[in-house]
């Protein structure tokens, strides 16, 4: 027997049994001993069943975004909207490690994040929660004028005009779902 399918084997059978792992694994260990390989196979083929994993037509809470413009003047301040939808047919409550909940990213056509610097926002490493009633949902937004950040204005540099794709995410401890990312222009503002 292949030494990949030997660990994967011991694998998942340390990880099904909890408590029980000592004694699973001298029971396999004599099994291994005294068991021809195509003889085990056949017998671990037996063993094997797939995790029932539900299909969900619509994501439990979907993330949407809206914009004043998809072309953005250098310097000019434009919303952005972040909408988090509840699909559920009851109350959703995400959980966080930080205080950044909805996050938006810009990237550049590289795909490098520009926005915020490094693709990692500011945050306060404090536990939140997130709750969105059924049917209903959670607007966030953010302002932008062309820069490395989001306003209001801190210390930020102007990026260069181009195209850019925004895309939106949630990344709780309990949830993660993102919005695909929106071409946007960034173009100098012409007085």
């Amino acid at each position: 027997m292949s030494k990949q399918l030997l660990s994967l084997y011991y694998g998942s059978m340390l990880t099904h049994s909890g408590s029980k792992s000592s004694l699973v694994r001298r029971v396999l260990v004599g099994a291994l001993t005294t068991t021809r390989a195509a003889g085990f196979a056949a017998g671990l083929a037996g063993c094997v069943q797939d995790p029932t994993v539900p299909k969900l037509a619509v994501p439990p809470i979907a993330l949407a975004m809206t914009f004043s413009t998809k072309t953005f003047r250098l310097g000019k301040a434009d919303t952005i909207r972040v909408t988090a939808i509840n699909s559920f047919s009851q109350s959703a409550t995400i959980r966080f490690a930080s205080n950044c909940q909805i996050v938006l990213t810009i990237r550049n056509v590289a795909g490098d994040p520009v926005v915020p610097p490094g693709g990692k926002p500011v945050c306060v490493n404090v536990v939140s929660t997130l709750t969105i009633a059924s049917g209903d949902s959670v607007i966030r937004r953010f302002v932008w004028n062309g820069a490395t950040n989001f306003m209001p204005p801190g210390s930020v540099t102007p990026l260069p005009p181009g195209t850019y794709f925004v895309s939106a995410s949630i990344n709780g401890t309990n949830y993660s779902t993102f919005a695909p990312a929106v071409k946007v222009d960034l173009v100098r503002n012409t007085p």
